[in-house]
């Protein structure tokens, strides 16, 4: 369990932020997935920047935030709100934003089941394809572009595996990346990195139309918690192809 006067430290060190415009609120925040996967924005500022908003504060700490979590929270003139602890600073979009959060960190025991899974963090698009040569290189399959004949080929390999159950565990990573960019191709989606509300893991969704899709989780429930071994590449890209398609 996270302990409560760290919580702004860990969120505030696993977001990466461009810099701020302290008067625009159309700039991009990043979002934290709370454990019953409502999602929270937020961004990081630094020392002047807070600083510069505590200026437009409408009284001083709101001491219920102070008192239960060890954060001083406050609220700004236009309902923003800006929280810090240590030499740390964060601007949510309103009070019950920050309390969300506060109060998932405290009771939440942060299970994430990409946790320690994912050592790219929120840079994970960035590395797909390095994933996806790896993977075609171990299984010898002939790789031209991320589509759905790939997925097709890389089960007919997997099949024909001894140890087909440690290999996907040890290559879960892998298969959300090769899913992921076929899908980016097929479907017109674009990765969407989420921060989980245990501050430090950053999963990789799906969005096309309205909510992201978590699609890393049936992969995940099909290997570490079903132990399906039948289950295939192409049957969990089927199966997000027909969400997008209920969703329109």
């Amino acid at each position: 369990m996270m302990k409560s006067n760290k919580i702004l430290t860990i969120l505030f060190s696993f977001l990466v932020i461009s810099s701020c415009k302290l008067n625009s609120k159309t700039e991009k925040m990043d979002n934290i997935e709370l454990s019953n996967g409502i999602f929270i924005k937020c961004k990081s500022l630094s020392f002047n920047e807070f600083e510069t908003l505590k200026l437009t504060v409408s009284g001083g700490p709101i001491e219920k935030f102070r008192k239960q979590f060890g954060v001083e929270v406050y609220q700004l003139n236009n309902q923003d709100v800006i929280a810090n602890e240590g030499d740390y600073y964060m601007l949510f979009d309103n009070v019950d934003d920050v309390e969300r959060v506060l109060v998932d960190n405290q009771t939440s025991h942060g299970t994430e089941i990409l946790s320690n899974k994912n050592p790219f963090g929120k840079d994970f698009p960035n590395n797909t394809h390095s994933l996806i040569k790896e993977l075609i290189d171990t299984l010898s399959v002939k790789y031209v572009q991320s589509d759905e004949q790939l997925l097709k080929d890389l089960d007919y390999k997997l099949d024909r595996l001894p140890n087909i159950s440690e290999f996907k565990k040890k290559h879960l990573l892998n298969f959300i990346a090769v899913i992921g960019e076929v899908l980016l191709k097929e479907n017109k989606s674009e990765w969407e990195m989420i921060l989980s509300s245990d501050g430090k893991t950053w999963n990789p969704y799906l969005r096309s139309t309205g909510r992201p899709i978590e699609f890393f989780t049936y992969l995940y429930e099909d290997i570490y918690t079903n132990g399906n071994l039948k289950s295939s590449l192409f049957e969990v890209y089927q199966t997000v192809i027909e969400i997008e398609k209920n969703r329109r």
